[in-house]
């Protein structure tokens, strides 16, 4: 709580400095005339510190002389007849007018300017309004929105504007959906309605003509199982359908939906084999399938390693002088290592069919493979006092004994006691190749597109 406090002060005192800076500012401008420029940071003193007294005095001061020349630039404006001027003006101070309202500073706004801008926004309004239906009626849609937009923008509820820029604006898309509709791309009609019906609603037919585009361009898969080489590899060829099956089923995908077999009340096999023209006729327009050419799976051996390496003892004694002298010992010891590591491979090869020609629609092989493998170390002594190295006989020195006592193979040797000891198994590792193709399958039949 103190500290949210003490946050709250700083800020409250920050905000309180930049006040005054911005009311320095302001001063200075109004002393030289400039009072817009003196009103603007005014306006951002108060916005800072609305407490601050003098930035309050001199926004009001300053933002009514602003305002003023505003209005007065609407007046010239008006009285010259030139209405589209008139209009944007008054608009600019009405805008300059809430916005200082937003920081509590009420302005002189005189009522009668209403009624001039009402009677120029009339004028201009309706001019713009006739320019837009004709150049609507011409079918100069680009320049009808443009016009509409304005007339928008003015007065969101002027006549039927809403309407007239509907129209301005989407029947351009809806006329090319319905060509694209005609020749075939029914993708690109689909995603041309929805843009319609998303900004427009019901616009004349765009949702049943999107319902029609989506079910002429759907493709209606069958996932037959996956054949293997090899029948060891069956199981892998089983869990690969299925997880086919599940993860199209999946896709958001518009234009894909799966086939179920046993909804179909046609046999479309002859012979053991799929009949691809009784397929098409049963409403099915492609089939996919694949086979699976390698499996392998090696759980490799743990290799158990025994080293040699060194206990550092370290004492601190007196001589007689009373200075402090270091001894190092070595002592001989062993510690064990451990190595394995399992592999996965998995190869397959898939391709989606049409009924209609028998022509490829996606195909790809599929080669991957995956491994695990572990390398830690274990002692059952004083691990903080092993450092590795080499000796050749435990009871007696000899020239190629070796003392790696350096920090870098030190290091090494800690994370190989600190390394982890469990391992993937090749199972484990051949399941995450099955994910990784059928995500690799799932994501080339989602990409499928015949449009393009």
């Amino acid at each position: 709580m103190k500290k949210i406090l003490l946050l709250l002060s700083i800020i409250l005192l920050l905000a309180g400095c930049a006040s005054k800076r911005y009311t320095k500012k302001a001063v200075k401008f109004e002393e030289a005339g400039l009072y817009e420029d003196a009103a603007e940071y005014y306006y951002q003193a108060v916005k800072k510190k609305n407490s601050n007294v003098d930035a309050n005095l001199g926004l009001r001061k300053t933002g009514q002389l602003t305002l003023d020349r505003k209005l007065a630039d609407f007046t010239q404006a008006y009285k010259q007849a030139d209405y589209k001027k008139a209009v944007y003006n008054y608009l600019e101070a009405e805008k300059y007018y809430n916005k200082v309202k937003g920081v509590k500073i009420d302005l002189r706004f005189p009522e009668y300017h209403k009624e001039y801008y009402e009677e120029a926004k009339s004028d201009y309004l309706n001019k713009k309004y006739a320019d837009g239906v004709n150049k609507l009626n011409r079918e100069d849609f680009t320049a009808a929105l443009t016009i509409f937009t304005e007339i928008k923008n003015i007065d969101a509820n002027y006549k039927d504007v809403k309407d007239l820029y509907v129209t301005a604006k989407y029947e351009p898309m809806y006329r090319d959906a319905n060509q694209y509709l005609e020749i075939g791309l029914y993708r690109k009609a689909y995603y041309t309605f929805e843009k319609i019906i998303q900004g427009a609603g019901t616009y004349k037919q765009s949702v049943a003509l999107k319902d029609e585009a989506q079910e002429k361009g759907t493709i209606t898969i069958l996932i037959s199982d996956f054949t293997y080489t090899n029948y060891k590899y069956r199981e892998t060829g089983n869990k690969l359908t299925s997880g086919l099956k599940g993860k199209l089923s999946e896709l958001n995908n518009p234009f894909i939906r799966l086939i179920d077999p046993s909804s179909l009340n046609v046999n479309i096999y002859e012979n053991g084999q799929m009949n691809m023209q009784a397929a098409n006729l049963a409403g099915i327009k492609a089939v996919l399938n694949g086979s699976v050419t390698k499996v392998s799976t090696t759980n490799g051996k743990l290799n158990k390693e025994q080293k040699r390496g060194y206990l550092k003892e370290v004492t601190k004694t007196k001589n007689k002088e009373g200075e402090e002298i270091t001894k190092v010992k070595y002592f001989k010891t062993n510690y064990l290592e451990y190595k394995q590591t399992n592999r996965a491979n998995l190869a397959l090869s898939f391709k989606l069919i049409s009924t209609e020609d028998n022509s490829v629609m996606v195909s790809d092989m599929i080669n991957i493979s995956n491994s695990d493998n572990i390398h830690y170390a274990t002692y059952k002594g004083d691990k903080s006092k092993l450092i590795p190295g080499y000796w050749r006989y435990k009871d007696r020195d000899s020239k190629e004994d070796i003392k790696k006592d350096n920090k870098s193979d030190i290091n090494k040797l800690k994370n190989l006691l600190n390394g982890d000891s469990s391992i993937k198994s090749a199972q484990s590792l051949l399941n995450e190749l099955f994910n990784q193709s059928v995500y690799k399958i799932t994501k080339k039949v989602n990409k499928y597109n015949p449009e393009k």
